[in-house]
């Protein structure tokens, strides 16, 4: 028996996970979802849809250096920028550039608590690799940010669709970041 779980066909090319289906009225509202508070989420510098029940938004990590974080990213530059900041944190990392390193670094145990997820990948597509996650039940309830250059309504708001948990446009400060992971882990 191995500790890891088989997600090659679940993420093979030739398998297709539908997207969510809108209805008329959703379709025509769609861009207001990729709205909601974006002003004041601008001025931050990311977009993040987070539910908490109350208490303050973001709450700091009881134990950052048990939360491990697998960051999608195929700049290699800019995913080993990203990992200095989450180290800085004392979180701890794993790297995926492309479509077989995230599916090794999901189907490991254990699973990470956040997948950070770029959207543009040479042979992948972070809005199709969010919608996999959330159409298998192993992995569905893992936590997905979506950090990605993609920054116009319509890419928010199909990003939220599928179901994830933050939005987070490129560039963005290492703060931000820090702060936007902190409320999805903690909330």
């Amino acid at each position: 028996m191995t500790d890891e779980l088989d997600l090659s066909q679940h993420f093979s090319v030739t398998y297709t996970v539908p997207e969510p289906v809108l209805s008329a009225e959703a379709e025509r509202d769609v861009d207001k979802l990729g709205m909601i508070g974006a002003e004041a989420l601008k001025e931050k510098g990311y977009y993040s849809r987070v539910i908490t029940e109350g208490g303050p938004a973001v709450r700091k990590l009881l134990n950052p250096s048990k939360i491990r974080v697998l960051i999608v990213e195929d700049d290699e530059d800019l995913a080993a920028l990203i990992e200095k900041v989450l180290h800085t944190a004392g979180l701890q990392t794993l790297r995926a550039r492309n479509r077989a390193e995230i599916v090794q670094g999901l189907a490991g145990k254990p699973a990470p608590h956040l997948v950070l997820l770029d959207v543009l990948m040479p042979d992948a597509d972070g809005f199709d690799v969010l919608n996999r996650i959330r159409h298998h039940p192993a992995i569905a309830n893992i936590p997905v940010m979506l950090l990605t250059s993609l920054g116009e309504g319509k890419d928010v708001a199909r990003g939220l669709l599928l179901g994830a948990n933050g939005y987070i446009t490129k560039p963005v400060l290492p703060s931000v970041l820090l702060e936007a992971i902190q409320t999805v882990v903690a909330g």
